[in-house]
């Protein structure tokens, strides 16, 4: 009697298995080619993607400054009839101007100097009336 071997007992196993087998390293094969390929396109479209957002952010920017400069023209046209009002009303009521406080402040600062700098005078001119006159010393022989 004539033992098969187990894998005799299924027919075209053998076969089957290297097909599989090719069939894995055609796989890779064409993995690796087409990953190359897929990563290039990958990149040359993001880079159109990125060159594209540069170009839209730039618009943007532009934009967003004509915009900031039309704010401040309206914020302009609003708040000078305000401040224009309140500068009257409180010209009216006697409230002086920042400008009129400063130069009072400058004035005040200058005149402590002036007071400060006449009392140390007068200090001075009284010690130097309270001091002993000296007198000369005798000769020494």
């Amino acid at each position: 009697m004539v033992i098969k071997k187990k894998t005799d007992m299924i027919p075209g196993l053998k076969d089957s298995a290297y097909n599989v087998w090719l069939a894995g390293l055609g796989a890779y094969t064409l993995a690796g080619e087409e990953g190359t390929r897929l990563y290039k396109e990958l990149v040359e479209k993001g880079a159109k993607l990125d060159e594209a957002n540069k170009e839209r952010l730039s618009e943007l920017a532009d934009r967003a400054q004509g915009l900031k400069g039309e704010a401040k023209d309206a914020l302009a046209k609003i708040t000078t009839p305000i401040e224009n009002g309140l500068a009257t009303a409180m010209s009216r009521l006697g409230v002086p101007t920042r400008e009129e406080i400063v130069n009072l402040t400058h004035r005040v600062e200058e005149l402590t100097r002036l007071v400060a700098k006449s009392q140390n005078a007068e200090k001075a001119k009284v010690k130097a009336e309270e001091a002993p006159k000296r007198r000369p010393r005798a000769a020494r022989a």
